[in-house]
């Protein structure tokens, strides 16, 4: 008996999570796609950074990504 009241507890919990994911997306509002894109490029680039095991190379990077991201972002503009 524990079991099932169990089963039907996380089921109907992860209805109703479902269910506020679904709202939560859909209210969103649309933001902007060329700095989304630019964002989504530096974070890349950034993780490929972290790969560097010399931690003067691996700033050196970070800061050419960063630097990339924002000259992206005044292209937005």
């Amino acid at each position: 008996m524990t079991q099932i009241r169990k089963i039907v507890s996380s089921g109907l919990f992860l209805i109703l999570l479902s269910g506020l994911s679904v709202t939560t997306f859909g209210v969103r509002p649309r933001a902007n796609r060329c700095t989304d894109r630019c964002a989504d490029v530096y974070r890349v680039k950034k993780d490929a950074c972290r790969l560097i095991p010399l931690k003067h190379e691996r700033k050196i990077c970070e800061r050419r990504a960063k630097e990339a991201k924002n000259d992206c972002k005044h292209r937005c503009r």
